[in-house]
């Protein structure tokens, strides 16, 4: 059974955390959790590129390492946040060190916990390349970079429940968190990880739309925008079902019902999941078994 929460980053306290890959991502989750009160001395970070260590380091106060074994060595939970191509690059080096004991006491003790972000790879790719290791895998999206992220977590079968409530915690810093089986990642990818670019399309045709209408440009991205956040923001608050406020604009023979009638018409809802359904078949395709 799955539970949407964000969990209390306490969890992380005397936990060393390592980051490998310090783009997008990984710069998502060291801002949310220095902002939460994570300590720096508690923070590892490796990242191929020297211009990106350089701008992370001044933009942190946080050394990053080239080294990424180096990093892992000295975490007991790293998170792996490079691009899924770079993966069979980057894993074969890691599994050296992380299969071997580590010596330290505490959560780390036996195997550092691994935490793959990439889209498409799959524990079992994982865990034939870094066998006895603890994995979990998670699916985040880009509003994470502004600490409202949506994260949904599935867990190896090394992973402890311990494991598992220190992922949470993690991905707390930076939204909220859902567990599920990783059957259900590439459903997750369609509809939150690729989900912004689609509320990012609706804001583009809508801006344009009233533009067409006489509106100035300037006006017409401002009442998108504020139109958009402040109707989250209602759904948020109100706890109603989005069927149910839809149903508080719409008046009967009013001017929502007219534009409403227009997107039935077309058939926009069934195209919307016609879209997601592809967007869930190719997440399937790019799948590294």
């Amino acid at each position: 059974m799955s539970h949407v929460s964000r969990p209390n980053t306490r969890a992380l306290r005397g936990v060393r955390i390592g980051i490998i890959g310090t783009g997008t991502m990984g710069q998502a989750l060291l801002r949310g959790l220095l902002a939460e009160g994570v300590s720096r001395r508690a923070l590892r970070a490796a990242d191929a590129n020297p211009r990106t260590r350089r701008a992370v380091e001044r933009r942190f106060r946080l050394p990053v390492a080239a080294d990424a074994c180096a990093v892992a060595r000295r975490s007991d939970l790293v998170i792996l946040a490079v691009k899924p191509q770079q993966f069979p690059e980057v894993v074969p080096p890691l599994a050296r060190h992380l299969t071997r004991p580590h010596t330290r006491r505490g959560v780390g003790a036996r195997r550092p916990l691994i935490v793959s972000i990439a889209a498409g790879i799959t524990l079992r790719w994982l865990q034939s390349r870094l066998p006895g290791v603890p994995l979990v895998r998670v699916m985040p999206n880009l509003p994470a970079t502004v600490g409202c992220g949506f994260a949904a977590v599935a867990a190896g079968r090394a992973a402890t429940r311990h494991h598992r409530r220190l992922v949470r915690a993690l991905f707390g810093a930076v939204g909220t968190v859902v567990e599920l089986p990783e059957r259900h990642l590439d459903a997750v990818t369609a509809v939150s990880g690729s989900g912004p670019a689609y509320v990012l399309y609706l804001a583009q045709i809508w801006e344009e739309a009233a533009r067409a209408l006489g509106l100035p440009r300037a006006v017409a991205s401002d009442a998108v925008r504020r139109t958009l956040e402040g109707s989250v923001r209602l759904w948020l608050a109100s706890g109603e079902s989005a069927h149910a406020l839809i149903a508080k604009v719409a008046s009967k023979g009013g001017t929502t019902e007219a534009a409403l009638r227009v997107l039935a018409r077309r058939r926009i809802s069934a195209q919307f999941a016609q879209a997601l359904r592809a967007a869930a078949r190719r997440s399937k395709q790019l799948s590294y078994k």
